[in-house]
């Protein structure tokens, strides 16, 4: 595996990690387009070389499947959670699980995973080493959904696990593509609809606040 993409992984799950600390819902926008644009560079790149190289229509096609993912991911989510965020509020909350047991229990996994990548025979083939990164972003995109009451910050995990299979996405048939890039779009601007009509049902974007005013 090529040391560019080794590290964007590293920066990628580094990012994710850090999502499950943030208190600031802003922040945590900020990081989903950060975790993207660490996610895709590589891919990106890797494209924009072939299609320099290549200069035929495939790399063409491949470097603007590559590219409306990347755009997508880092730009349009983000601005539709942004844009929800200035509909509602921008709160600060903690995880609901002490940072020093949070930070433990990703730390832990972390090792795990690095364990596991260390102990594989097929430890030489990239595929194996990206599908371990996928994972462990997944993982730590999955902590941040389930240990927050901020919609927002919910949906923002749900964003960067979808991004963490960005790299995977290289491998399916461009056709594909587009049908997935408009899904993921569609979650998160029905997602954004939900929270902001939550939001002046109840007045505010915590969770657990709506289950209670419901009762």
């Amino acid at each position: 595996m090529e040391a560019p993409s080794l590290l964007t992984l590293v920066i990628a799950a580094f990012i994710t990690a850090l999502g499950c600390f943030t208190d600031i819902t802003r922040r945590t926008i900020m990081l989903l387009s950060i975790q993207a644009i660490a996610i895709g560079s590589a891919t990106l790149a890797r494209c924009l070389i072939d299609l320099v190289i290549g200069l035929n229509i495939e790399a063409l096609i491949h470097f603007f499947a590559a590219f409306a993912e990347w755009f997508s991911a880092a730009v349009v989510a983000p601005l539709i959670l942004y844009w929800g965020v200035t509909k509602t509020e921008n709160i600060a909350d903690k995880p609901l699980i002490e940072a020093r047991k949070l930070a433990t229990l990703i730390i832990s996994i972390s090792i795990l995973y690095i364990l596991w990548i260390l102990q594989s025979q097929m430890l030489r083939e990239g595929r194996i080493i990206t599908l371990s990164f996928c994972i462990l972003m997944f993982s730590f995109s999955t902590l941040l959904m389930i240990t927050r009451r901020d919609a927002f910050k919910i949906l923002a995990g749900l964003n960067m696990a979808e991004n963490s299979l960005f790299p995977l996405l290289a491998e399916i048939p461009i056709t594909l593509v587009p049908f997935i890039l408009t899904l993921m779009i569609f979650v998160t601007a029905m997602g954004t609809y939900v929270i902001i009509e939550a939001y002046r049902d109840h007045g505010t974007i915590l969770v657990d606040r709506w289950r209670w005013l419901k009762e």
